[in-house]
């Protein structure tokens, strides 16, 4: 369960890392496409297409990894269950 966790928080520092543009250059994230929608000032332009699906993929996978450890504590830990 502390994998699932660790793989979530991963997710999120490589997206944060990315969009910052301290990440690599040399691949494709959800990070250097919300870096891409800053540099060319997509919010600015209201190009909401640009930053909305990455920002929205980013947090739907980290949710249901966070639900997955969520369901898996209720039925590993003893002290949960009643």
């Amino acid at each position: 369960m502390a994998f699932i966790l660790q793989v979530a928080s991963g997710i999120l520092a490589e997206a944060s890392i990315s969009m910052l543009g301290l990440g690599p250059y040399n691949t494709i994230s959800l990070g250097i496409i919300m870096n891409w929608t800053l540099v060319f000032e997509a919010p600015v332009a209201g190009a909401w297409w640009a930053f909305i699906p990455a920002a929205f993929s980013i947090a739907i996978i980290t949710f249901s990894l966070y639900m997955i450890n969520t369901g898996m504590d209720e039925i590993f830990n003893p002290k949960i269950r009643s």
